[in-house]
């Protein structure tokens, strides 16, 4: 069996910014096994601020950033490919389908890290959404089952070796 890749999204990313320690042990942890974590390019433009020295500039170095063109140092196929076309129609699919929570708007970032998640063959994302994410995985077209959720407020229970996966 493949381990699982783990996709970052905005609210993972802002955790390790915040330097919460059940983010920084989840992160040390699957930065150190197999494939390094994803974090798609979006949600990097969506989470970086401005400053010479923030904790993702420490943290990005150990991930792969989905899209960034470089080399990827595990050598999976997918993301060294990075987006396609098809990655954009995909992911306006999951915008158009997705049954989003009461009052929530549609997000294209989401929808994509959705897309790079299912493109790999088992997938965690790490979110501090889980309902949104989870209306975008549940609108895929194939009925992945392959994507799980992994809440940001979980990751002390995930590194502690409860099983939260969603």
């Amino acid at each position: 069996m493949t381990p699982a890749v783990f996709v970052y999204d905005t609210g993972m990313l802002f955790a390790l910014e915040r330097q919460e320690l059940p983010a920084r042990l989840a992160h040390r942890a699957l930065a150190g096994r197999g494939h390094p974590p994803v974090v798609p390019l979006p949600v990097l433009a969506q989470a970086w601020r401005p400053g010479r020295w923030t904790p993702l500039t420490r943290v990005l170095p150990e991930c792969v950033v989905f899209g960034a063109r470089t080399e990827v140092p595990y050598g999976c196929g997918v993301c060294q490919a990075g987006h396609t076309e098809g990655d954009a129609k995909r992911a306006g699919h999951l915008l158009a389908l997705a049954a989003l929570p009461g009052g929530k708007r549609p997000d294209a970032v989401d929808a994509l890290a959705v897309v790079v998640a299912a493109r790999h063959p088992e997938a965690v994302i790490v979110t501090s959404d889980p309902g949104d994410l989870s209306a975008y995985r549940d609108a895929l077209d194939s009925g992945d089952d392959a994507v799980r959720l992994l809440a940001v407020s979980e990751l002390a229970d995930f590194v502690a070796g409860k099983s939260v996966l969603r």
